[in-house]
């Protein structure tokens, strides 16, 4: 009897153990058809983007996708590539301020719609600017300088705002981003040199078949391979890359003088630096101090929130735009930066230029 009674609890046990599995294995399955499912209604990033040979990738020119990031999330561009629905001019159109706004994902504004970018909501918060959005997916801080460069100091514009994240700075050392090739800037006797261009055009290609296909066990074999061909290192902290960091600064100071703009630099914090403090954020506040150029960091302000309210300003998971700003989080920078910008003697000078000193009513 004894032993009858240790066999029936031994396979009672073993039926749990085997029903507790295949109910983890069910839900594991529904989730990942869940993912894919919510994944399905983001188109990857490559369909507003197209290969360029000297700073990876750049905007599509006449992009018009409406549900890019989902029902009502468009994406416009105009002929330059830029974020913007109406064309940009060479030439500022009379009574108006130009701002350029270079950046990545969250200049560019992923997850959401056009009228929804930050950069976006500063024409509305105030009638006398007139935003560009060079803001692109992916770009490294490198690389929004290069792109700036080459395709915004030629038009008129007041006002230069750029934007980054901490690891948009990290990826400066990096030859790739998902994959993706891109340039690399490095000093060469205190000079800025271009390395890694041109860019490789296969892996555009590559990389663009493996995002709209979803073979996420080649991505993640690319990915693998593009960190051991690095030797496994990642040389992205100030101590290593601040030296080139700094001459790409001082450079759009340069620009800045050369052309007349005002130069402004904005430090956007994500949902994990809140939580804790980057090793990038001091090194960023000293060297604007030296170079004399105006910095917004807004991680301050945006620690003061209430705990309930930030929440609401990131894009939850699983959307795979997850952790960038949300509709309301876009809003709040615009306001931030708008009234961060009201509060620089420059800008005040720059507006009483056009013959507004103050804002209409």
């Amino acid at each position: 009897m004894k032993r009858s009674k240790f066999v029936s609890v031994a396979l009672n046990g073993a039926a749990f153990v085997l029903i507790t599995g295949a109910f983890f294995v069910v839900l594991e399955g529904l989730s990942s058809t869940l993912i894919a499912v919510i994944q399905v209604l983001e188109k990857p990033e490559t369909e507003a983007s197209r290969y360029d040979a000297d700073v990876g990738w750049v905007g599509l020119p006449n992009a018009n996708i409406p549900n890019m990031y989902g029902p009502d999330r468009y994406v416009r561009t105009n002929s330059r590539g830029f974020r913007n629905e109406v064309e940009t001019e060479a030439h500022v159109p009379l009574g108006r301020v130009r701002i350029i706004c270079s950046g990545d994902s969250f200049t560019y504004g992923q997850g959401v719609a056009n009228n929804h970018t930050w950069c976006h909501h500063l024409t509305e918060l105030d009638e006398r600017f007139e935003t560009v959005n060079m803001g692109q997916t992916g770009y490294g801080v490198g690389q929004m300088f290069l792109w700036y460069s080459r395709e915004g100091v030629s038009l008129d514009h007041s006002i230069h705002i750029f934007a980054f994240v901490h690891g948009d700075l990290d990826r400066m050392a990096r030859a790739d981003q998902h994959g993706y090739g891109k340039p690399v800037l490095r000093l060469e006797n205190g000079e800025l040199v271009l390395d890694k261009v041109p860019v490789p055009r296969f892996r555009w290609w590559v990389n663009r078949a493996v995002a709209r296909a979803d073979l996420r066990s080649l991505d993640l074999a690319q990915r693998v391979i593009a960190r051991l061909s690095s030797g496994g290192a990642d040389p992205s902290s100030p101590e290593t890359l601040g030296p080139v960091a700094f001459e790409v600064f001082r450079q759009i100071k340069q620009l800045s003088v050369q052309n007349t703009v005002l130069p402004v630099i904005v430090f956007f914090p994500t949902q994990r630096e809140l939580e804790g403090e980057s090793s990038w954020r001091l090194w960023v506040e000293e060297t604007m101090a030296t170079l004399g150029i105006p910095l917004i960091d807004l991680s301050p302000a945006m620690r003061d929130v209430p705990a309930g309210q930030v929440g609401s300003y990131f894009i939850p998971p699983p959307r795979p735009s997850a952790g960038h700003y949300t509709e309301a989080g876009n809003y709040w920078v615009a306001k931030q930066i708008h009234q961060h910008l009201m509060e620089l003697p420059q800008v005040q000078s720059i507006l009483e230029g056009i013959g507004v000193s103050r804002r209409p009513q």
